[in-house]
Formats: C-alpha cells, structure tokens, sequence
C-alpha cells in the first residue's frame, strides 16, 4: 500500500514540472497577383534566370518578427512563418514570370541551363509595424529589381517598389494579411515593369 501512494505522490510531482510549450502557429506567404494587361510574349525570344533573393538574416529565418515604435525589433513567440520569406517571396517572383509568359522562359536560379538576362532582387522591407501606443498597425513591403544581362554582367534597368497597407487586426494574423496583400501590389508592379524591357 506504501508503495502505491509513494508512486502516486512521484507522478504528480513528475506532472507538476512539466512545461506546456505554447502551440506555434505557422502562416503562409500567398499573395494574389493582380489582373493588369501585360504585353506577354513582349521578351519571348530571351530567357530570364530569377536569382535567389537578397535580404536580412532575418528574412531568411522563419522567425516571424515586428516593429515597434521607432526603433525597437521584437518577435512573435506563438506565430512563426511556415517557410522564410526569402525563399517564399523567391518562388513567388517565378510564378509570377513564368505564369505572365513574358520570356521565352523564367527559370530557377540553381538551373544549369544558360539565361539572357538575370533577376536580381533585394527584399529590403518585409515587416509589420506596431504605433508607440499599440493601438494601429501597418506592414510595409519593399522590393528592389536589378535586370541583368547575363552575358556582359552590365545592369540593364533598376527599379524599387514599395507598398504599406494598415492591418485589420492587431496581431500576427492581421499582419500576414496585411504583408501577403502589400506584396500582392508589389509583384504586380514587378511584373508590368518587366513587361515592357523588350520593347
């Protein structure tokens, strides 16, 4: 009977120090891209190669992080991005390109075939901004493109884009609703830039 109530009382000291991890929530990077009338085919004799993207440390993590009054980073202990934005936002370029059918070709930046122009971008803002007093908040998304020619190594064109939009709630959630439609503006952008260098 000792015995009983001594295994009894270890249990429940056992389950008395167990830590609950919080549950993580992973979120998805899925913009939509915007009808627009794009000039397809306009570089259909040329085949274009997207570079992996450039960015932070911290966009290549899947660490969701914010901002927070002027200077002040922070990160979301129970959210978390289901992949880093830089391989997201990557692909996402592609699809985009080789969807919109305005090259000959759009191929991945790891491809042995040969391109005639490299992709170069630069995510220099992927972020959702909390105000000093927490009581608004906005993303802001920001992308820069450099057109190479491949064979000359000599940057062609160059241009930013940007886009900021409010978030509907004050969370994780309302932010990755946010970014995914700032980026949404921002490749449709890119993709009528591009629609016009072979002209």
């Amino acid at each position: 009977m000792l015995k009983i109530i001594l295994t009894a009382i270890m249990a429940f000291l056992l389950a008395g120090c167990t830590v609950a991890s919080p549950y993580v929530s992973e979120f998805r990077i899925n913009p939509t891209i915007l009808d627009s009338e794009v000039r397809a085919q306009t570089c259909n004799g040329k085949t274009l190669k997207v570079a992996k993207a450039f960015s932070s440390s911290a966009l290549m993590s899947q660490n969701m992080n914010y901002g927070f009054g002027d200077y002040k980073i922070g990160s979301f202990t129970e959210s978390q991005w289901a992949e880093s934005p830089n391989r997201e936002i990557t692909s996402h370029i592609l699809k985009t390109l080789q969807s919109a059918g305005l090259f000959k070709s759009a191929l991945i930046s790891n491809s042995k075939s040969r391109s005639d122009l490299v992709l170069e971008t630069n995510i220099e803002e992927f972020t959702q901004f909390f105000s000093q007093d927490q009581k608004s908040s906005t993303v802001k998304v920001t992308i820069s493109n450099t057109l190479i020619d491949a064979k000359t190594n000599t940057a062609l064109r160059t241009k930013t884009f940007e886009q900021s939009e409010k978030a509907e709630t004050l969370d994780a959630e309302g932010g990755v609703a946010a970014l995914n439609k700032a980026l949404s503006v921002v490749l449709t952008r890119q993709r009528d830039w591009l629609s016009g260098i072979c002209e």
